[in-house]
């Protein structure tokens, strides 16, 4: 048995020695994050289910090259994040599924409902935003702004240089903004 307090390092050397059990408290640990990267690239709960599911077997395949020293979760994710934009890519769905992901916590929010509807109103307004853009420009953004990874991060995570998230992340949130534009969202 493991508990959660045991490092990555620890794990992955045990899963490498041959404990494939080990690699189930990385899963525990690192399933819900990749789960909402996920679902904010493809907007769809199975897909997001079905391509966290890959990498984890993607990653556990190939466990006997992972570099002990550097960080799982900045591998696995690399991982997931390059399944998505293959499955966009194969994919090109024009049709973008209503986030269900905050459906839950407006209806668990006691208040007013007049604000809880602005607030549904405003979600559905940058999904859709979010679904008109390009699929390099909306990780960028899911990464940096949702995720709060730093550009070190995403530089290693998509495996481009730190100048090139720089300025894709400008050029996607210019992007946006125009989007925002075109649909009527004013700055306020």
């Amino acid at each position: 048995m493991y508990n959660s307090i045991e490092s990555d390092e620890f794990l992955i050397e045990r899963v490498k020695n041959g404990d494939c059990e080990s690699f189930n408290p990385l899963v525990e640990r690192y399933k819900l994050p990749l789960y909402k990267i996920m679902y904010r690239m493809v907007y769809n709960r199975d897909d997001a289910e079905d391509l966290v599911e890959e990498a984890f077997i993607k990653a556990f395949r190939a466990i006997s090259k992972f570099e002990i020293g550097r960080p799982f979760y900045a591998w696995i994710c690399r991982i997931a994040v390059n399944n998505a934009i293959n499955y966009l890519k194969k994919e090109r769905r024009g049709q973008v599924q209503p986030i269900e992901f905050f459906e839950h916590s407006l209806a668990a929010k006691k208040g007013n409902p007049v604000e809880m509807t602005k607030q549904k109103v405003l979600q559905e307004r940058i999904t859709a935003a979010m679904a008109k853009l390009p699929d390099d420009y909306r990780t960028i953004i899911v990464l940096k702004v949702e995720e709060d990874f730093s550009y070190d991060e995403i530089s290693k995570v998509l495996k481009i240089p730190k100048g090139t998230v720089m300025s894709r992340l400008a050029r996607a949130r210019q992007k946006l903004r125009g989007i925002f534009k075109e649909m009527g969202v004013q700055k306020k």
